[in-house]
């Protein structure tokens, strides 16, 4: 018999290998997809319909038991919202510390005023996208690298400002494709131009 970890676990790998056997920006255009529905709040909480609709966009399809289960393990207190930020930590877990660190270290590269957001504007003439994995494999330019990092900001944020946690998730997405933390660690160093 399966235990409840087991079939989590079945479902999560299921999920992972869908998204991952697309292209390497499949679980950043999860989070994109999810963050542009009418439901997705402040909270990183939406519900469970258009999670599911955000799902089915991006070519995840689970079997309807294994849907309720993910569904009735996302909304613990039962009020019909799934926790997007514990969906993709089950899904990529978290970058380690080192990671983190250099993350909120390019964040705070621009977020000097401590005001917990950043502009999007301000990496004009900043970014380096040379050693960005779509660059050096061929698939986008340099132009194109910054025109698509904008794009995944500003859509589904009305707002304009970039929040930490909308960072870290961010990375968290491109860390979850890099094996090793000094290769990491090097691309946001080169990419925001930081000591």
């Amino acid at each position: 018999m399966i235990t409840p970890q087991e079939q989590l676990d079945i479902i999560i790998k299921k999920i992972t290998k869908s998204l991952l056997g697309k292209s390497q920006t499949t679980i950043r255009t999860l989070g994109k997809t999810f963050r542009g529905f009418e439901s997705f709040d402040k909270n990183n909480r939406m519900d469970k319909d258009e999670f599911l609709i955000g799902l089915k966009q991006n070519g995840v399809v689970l079997t309807k038991f294994q849907t309720d289960f993910l569904l009735n393990y996302l909304d613990r207190n039962r009020d019909g919202s799934i926790d997007v930020a514990e969906f993709f930590y089950l899904i990529r877990g978290t970058p380690n510390e080192n990671r983190m660190q250099v993350i909120i270290q390019a964040f705070k590269k621009f977020d000097k005023d401590n005001l917990g957001y950043i502009v999007a504007d301000d990496f004009k003439g900043i970014f380096n996208a040379k050693n960005h994995p779509k660059v050096t494999r061929g698939e986008l330019t340099e132009d194109q690298a910054y025109i698509e990092l904008l794009q995944y900001f500003k859509e589904g944020n009305k707002s304009g400002h970039i929040t930490l946690d909308e960072w870290k998730e961010y990375y968290a997405a491109i860390s979850a494709d890099i094996e090793k933390d000094d290769n990491f660690i090097l691309l946001i160093k080169e990419t925001w131009r930081l000591k």
